[in-house]
């Protein structure tokens, strides 16, 4: 009997601990998102940034590593540039655009007129600049002419200008796309930019006419699918997804019940630079289905950067090789030492990213399938290595 409560009660032990680390998971030991942390795992987050940042100051010589220590090197260390930087600014230029004499306004040793004085230059400042612009208007008279025959012909629009009586003309229109285009600035954002710049009211219709015709510029040229045809060609991709926040109304329509920006990409930022081939796309939930449907996991075949996300492993038998994000795999090693941290090694450092989410490199990917090994933890598949 008594054997039999010692088991049962060790049971229990097991059962009971193994519950409190499923509740107490966070974005910091599992796959799941920032989003759904709470009150808590924040709190824990923050005093965990706090006791890296203490432990950087004692030591100020020490290099960061992880991303808390990045974190909190950055806090101890001085503003500006550190030593050893390879610094970058502006180059001089052989040859200005405009060159100005600046004349001393009198001697500094007796106050006396230094106008017919011999001078040579004694050092030189370029300064770069823009020129202080504002809006020109260009009125176009759109001729009509009667020909001999009778018939009369009306001039069309300058190329780039659109619509009239009065519309903003080709580069006020490329510079509001290329604002509202990129990744920090929304269409409010773009728009209230624009209207700083310039002077005048910048409407949020127009900047989404903008974004609307470069949409079917992209559209005509075929560019999303040749965007694909290149990432297929690569040996290795990345990929990941992230929730997207929407509004209430678009929440809750029957299609977009979970919705989420997925991205596939090179890896050349994190192994060898240089400039990246990056597809974004969105889907209301985050399904398998809704990853094939975008046309381009299906039909790859070289070794494929990603997290364990269940989506993602039933491509992993056409794949040359699968890399796991290490980030992901450092989460679940450190909730795996949160077992028993007496006896098994300290939490793992030195994490390596996903396909869109650190600047740190990550290793060459391996086209090796080892066997199977089993899981170190309940529900870490992202320890295991999959065929």
């Amino acid at each position: 009997m008594v054997v039999e409560q010692a088991v049962l009660i060790d049971a229990l032990r097991v059962e009971l601990e193994a519950l409190r680390r499923q509740v107490g998971r966070d974005s910091s030991n599992s796959s799941q998102p920032p989003s759904t942390d709470g009150p808590g795992a924040k709190a824990k987050a923050k005093a965990g940034r706090r006791a890296a940042g203490q432990e950087a100051e004692q030591s100020p010589d020490r290099q960061p590593s992880t991303g808390a220590d990045r974190a909190a090197g950055r806090a101890a260390r001085k503003q500006g540039g550190q030593p050893g930087h390879r610094g970058s600014g502006l180059a001089p230029v052989t040859t200005p655009d405009h060159r100005e004499p600046v004349e001393p306004s009198g001697c500094a040793g007796c106050g006396g007129d230094l106008a017919d004085a011999p001078g040579t230059v004694a050092s030189r400042i370029q300064v770069f600049d823009l020129p202080a612009f504002s809006l020109a208007v260009t009125e176009y008279l759109l001729m009509r002419r009667r020909c001999g025959c009778g018939h009369a012909t009306t001039a069309g629009p300058p190329t780039g200008v659109r619509g009239g009586p009065t519309c903003y003309g080709p580069t006020v229109t490329a510079a509001a796309t290329l604002l509202a285009s990129q990744d920090v600035l929304g269409i409010e954002r773009t728009a209230d930019l624009m209207s700083t710049l310039l002077g005048v009211s910048v409407s949020t219709g127009f900047i989404s006419c903008c974004l609307t015709r470069l949409d079917d510029a992209l559209t005509t040229a075929g560019f999303e699918q040749a965007l694909k045809a290149a990432l297929l060609t690569q040996d290795v991709l990345g990929t990941d997804e992230t929730p997207a926040p929407l509004t209430t109304a678009a929440g809750n329509e029957p299609d977009c019940h979970n919705p989420h920006v997925y991205t596939v990409r090179t890896m050349g930022a994190y192994t060898a630079g240089g400039a990246d081939l990056v597809w974004y796309g969105a889907a209301g939930d985050r399904t398998k289905v809704s990853i094939s449907a975008f046309g381009i996991l299906d039909d790859f075949r070289g070794v494929l950067v990603r997290d364990d996300f269940g989506g993602y492993l039933s491509y992993d038998d056409d794949l040359a090789g699968v890399q796991q994000c290490l980030a992901h795999v450092i989460r679940y090693l450190d909730d795996a030492h949160a077992i028993d941290t007496d006896t098994r090694p300290g939490p793992a450092k030195s994490p390596t990213p996903c396909a869109g989410r650190s600047t740190r490199s990550t290793p060459p990917a391996s086209t090796t399938r080892p066997p199977p090994t089993p899981a170190c933890s309940p529900g870490c598949g992202a320890a295991s290595t999959r065929g």
